[in-house]
């Protein structure tokens, strides 16, 4: 039924998880991002435009300072993607996994080495901290580490509205751990069991490591440690739940015009169903009842909100047709159509922008109306129409209450958000990521970016000048090349 089975099962990954209600009444949020030697980043910085407003302190309510959007742009091979493609290795290693097979193809070349320092924000009840997490990946005997791990954190004083001095959670280096206070609440015995399992796991996290993770907890939680848990805990259930990412090779699909990914986020009761699958677009689909009622439900999530962004546009699921599969259980045979004028049409003659918005749309439902949640989507403007693009993130910018980042090379949002929710990619390696400064009130920050491009008058050089006549003069050469 489904013929291309081994990217289908690469790309099947919806899975159920149990949320405890502690978690649920967290609020967590990305606020900062540090990435050093990652691809063509020696060092760079992306922080959310709320994150200088937070660390004054002066504020009455946090939340009242909350932008919700950031947009990345810059010239094509400039660095927009890697803050997308470092965050799913956070995300791997937050979650207890291990580093991706691929990873020496993210690691910059020359410093064969990466240093992430990512910044959040935790809200519990009236308690507010901001919680930094330090990885670093090294290459060692031929392989790329986890060498090195840091927690840290500072919390708010409400009555002088300021933040307390930061301190050390937890620190490890070479799976030991170095913070001697730490180090003394834990037993000579669980020492030896985290160094030998961090030995047999190099590219895993100690910290997140479900194995280490679960015996740290379960060590200090009678040892007045029970900020270091929670923090563990909701960084971890985080990752897992609350960062959703889609790069653009998820997306390729769409344009082999083979198969849909439909990504998923489904809260049900105490618990979430999250991933992605794939709903073939040239032949009729089955899968598993359980699975299939999923799917049910999120199509009538994404059509509600369709048919509010397309008025004449409609997604259905049709030709229900319960049968036997190949394990012997019961399954649905079943086709997605679009529906415009009460004609059912296939989605595989749908433009390449319809399919991409609805692929996404239960992750944009999710950010909507999710506090703990940050979505990030590579090339958001792909194939779809500048005014469209433009409202959709006017609308995130306006009401959304999780996170949404993104990535584009259309310039119609720079016209809808403002300058603050736009970081711009530099030719400068040491320092990636830039805001504009010098920006007036009037201005129109589309013209304004197109001057700095052509003038200068930023820090740092926006675009990597290219030469009219050189361009011409390789495409002549290159049409002569074999002549």
């Amino acid at each position: 039924m489904l013929r291309n089975r081994n990217l289908i099962d690469k790309l099947y990954s919806c899975v159920t998880m149990n949320m405890e209600v502690s978690y649920m009444n967290n609020l967590v949020r990305i606020e900062q991002i540090e990435i050093n030697g990652i691809k063509n980043i020696l060092h760079g910085e992306v922080a959310f435009q709320e994150y200088s407003e937070i660390l004054k302190g002066d504020f009455d309510d946090i939340r009242s300072t909350f932008h919700p959007v950031l947009g990345i742009y810059g010239q094509n091979g400039s660095g927009k993607s890697a803050v997308l493609e470092t965050t799913k290795i956070l995300k791997t290693i937050m979650s207890g996994e291990c580093l991706p097979k691929n990873i020496d193809q993210y690691i910059n070349n020359e410093k064969h080495e990466a240093n992430l320092i990512y910044t959040f924000l935790f809200i519990h009840e009236t308690n507010m901290q901001l919680v930094e997490y330090h990885v670093k990946i090294e290459l060692e005997d031929g392989n790329f580490n986890i060498t090195s791990e840091k927690l840290l954190s500072k919390s708010y004083d409400k009555d002088k509205k300021k933040w307390k001095p930061q301190v050390i959670l937890i620190q490890t280096d070479f799976g030991d751990i170095t913070l001697k206070k730490l180090k003394n609440k834990i037993s000579k015995d669980l020492l030896i069991e985290l160094r030998v399992v961090k030995d047999m796991q190099k590219d895993a996290s100690f910290i997140f490591y479900e194995r280490n993770r679960n015996s740290l907890i379960s060590e200090l939680k009678d040892k007045n440690e029970d900020y270091l848990i929670k923090t563990i805990e909701v960084l971890n259930i985080f990752a897992q739940t609350g960062l959703i990412i889609i790069e653009n090779d998820v997306m390729g699909s769409i344009n082999m015009n083979t198969f849909m990914p439909i990504s998923v986020y489904l809260p049900v009761k105490d618990s979430l169903k999250l991933g992605e699958i794939p709903v073939n677009i040239l032949e009729p689909n089955e899968m598993p009842l359980a699975l299939f009622h999923d799917m049910e439900k999120i199509i009538q999530q994404i059509d509600l909100v369709i048919s509010a962004i397309i008025p004449s546009l409609n997604i259905q699921i049709i030709h229900k047709k319960e049968q036997l599969l190949k394990d012997g259980s019961m399954g649905m045979n079943f086709e997605v159509v679009s529906v415009r004028n009460a004609k059912f049409i296939p989605l595989k003659y749908e433009s390449e922008g319809i399919k991409r918005i609805i692929s996404v749309t239960s992750s944009l439902i999710a950010a909507y109306n999710n506090n703990s949640l940050c979505l990030m989507i590579d090339e958001f403007d792909s194939g779809i129409y500048e005014y469209l693009l433009g409202e959709l993130l006017e609308i995130m910018n306006e009401s959304a209450k999780g996170q949404f980042v993104f990535t584009s090379h259309n310039l119609r949002p720079l016209e809808k958000l403002s300058y603050k929710s736009i970081i711009f990619t530099t030719v400068n390696p040491t320092n990636r990521f830039i805001r504009l400064t010098g920006v007036k009130p009037n201005n129109n920050i589309r013209d304004y970016y197109y001057t700095n491009i052509m003038l200068g008058g930023q820090s740092e050089q926006l675009y990597e000048e290219t030469k009219n006549y050189e361009i011409k003069r390789a495409f002549r050469k290159a049409g002569k090349l074999y002549e």
